[in-house]
């Protein structure tokens, strides 16, 4: 069977969310202690943690929710209110949730959908809006965090991205 535009998408996009990017992030919680996990350059910046937890909440919602129509509350605000320095091997494990959820999600997912429109969001969107925005998003977010170990651990990562599963 000759694989279809829809179908590539969706591979890439679990591939990117659950293998590449997510492997990036798993990489700077195994160099960075808990005090650097939780460590802002001022108030207004979001430790590599509050984006750990954001990253999840935001998955478990998108994908998880809305496009697998997982039962999941979320509550932004505590994702970037945490103050309490949560320990790399329960991020790590709120992580692992997480992606294992979007991973099942976007596997079982029918390809035939992604033009579909949700009323699961505040505004019309399709499926494959959903799955852009957020594979986007996610990978800002990683971008931030790897950003954020290179300041905090200089050598910890030289071309983390060539490492990672999935590149």
């Amino acid at each position: 069977m000759e694989p279809t535009t829809d179908r590539v998408f969706l591979d890439i996009a679990r591939s990117r969310l659950t293998v590449h990017l997510t492997g990036q992030i798993r990489a700077c919680l195994e160099v960075l202690n808990d005090q650097q996990i939780w460590w802002r350059a001022n108030e207004s910046s979001n430790a590599v943690g509050n984006l750990v937890l954001h990253c999840v909440g935001s998955t478990r919602h998108y994908i998880g929710h809305i496009v697998g129509n997982r039962d999941f509350a979320r509550d932004r605000d505590a994702e970037f209110a945490e103050r309490r320095e949560i320990a790399a091997a329960e991020l790590r494990a709120r992580l692992d949730l997480g992606v294992a959820e979007a991973d099942e999600v976007l596997a079982e997912f029918d390809p035939a959908r992604l033009l579909e429109e949700t009323d699961r969001t505040p505004e019309p969107s399709t499926f494959l809006q959903v799955i852009g925005m957020q594979l986007v998003h996610y990978a800002t977010h990683t971008g931030q965090i790897v950003f954020a170990t290179k300041l905090l651990k200089a050598d910890a990562l030289d071309d983390v991205w060539k490492r990672t599963p999935g590149h």
